[in-house]
């Protein structure tokens, strides 16, 4: 009896020692991530201050469900448990996730890992970052079409003016990309969609 008591209490200990391994290893994973990014210049400090006019058209159009003020550790997992609990069932991706996946870049080995790091990444930004602090980030290196990353030089190549300066419908069109970056070659759609997008933030400043 006695072999077999401690035989069972190893089996415990090994199923509760597997999961924290692998937590561990993929914390760690992300860690890796960051570091990198830091070192090539893809993550640096960025501003926390107020939103420009395109800034802000981007952040309603594309994060209204999920955008917070001030950071929240790891809120992405309180996302996802309050998504299986039925408690708020979130209907986009927050900007923790889109720069996540920005700095891990193509996927890579199985799908599940690459969404797990994906995750870890997430929750570690949003340790260290508000909303406001990881759009710029995320911008930095948007696809806005037409070859344009980043919200600076699309803003030039599209507007002929700093991203700053635009407009609520120069800032609209330009959110219009993000979802579809060919837009650009149907005017008529591009326009309908730009307009949608302002109707859609006019309605929350109210």
């Amino acid at each position: 009896m006695r072999v077999v008591f401690i035989f069972v209490v190893l089996l415990v200990l090994l199923a509760l020692a597997l999961p924290t391994t692998f937590a561990v290893s993929y914390w760690l994973d992300g860690r890796a991530v960051i570091t990198r990014a830091e070192q090539s210049g893809a993550l640096r400090p960025a501003l926390a201050g107020r939103l420009t006019t395109a800034e802000y058209m981007i952040a309603m159009s594309e994060f209204r469900e999920t955008w917070r003020t001030q950071a929240q550790p790891c809120r992405t997992f309180a996302n996802i448990w309050s998504d299986l609990t039925g408690e708020f069932v979130s209907t986009g991706m927050p900007v923790s996730q889109m720069l996540s996946t920005s700095l891990l870049g193509e996927r890579r080995g199985t799908s599940i890992r690459w969404q797990m790091q994906r995750l870890i990444v997430a929750c570690q930004l949003e340790r260290r970052y508000d909303d406001r602090q990881m759009l710029r980030l995320w911008l930095e290196d948007a696809y806005f079409g037409r070859e344009e990353r980043g919200i600076e030089a699309s803003a030039h190549a599209y507007f002929g003016k700093s991203s700053s300066e635009l407009d609520s419908n120069e800032s609209a069109r330009l959110a219009a990309l993000l979802k579809g970056p060919g837009m650009r070659s149907n005017p008529e759609r591009w326009t309908e969609r730009a307009r949608l997008i302002q109707n859609r933030v006019a309605e929350i400043a109210r």
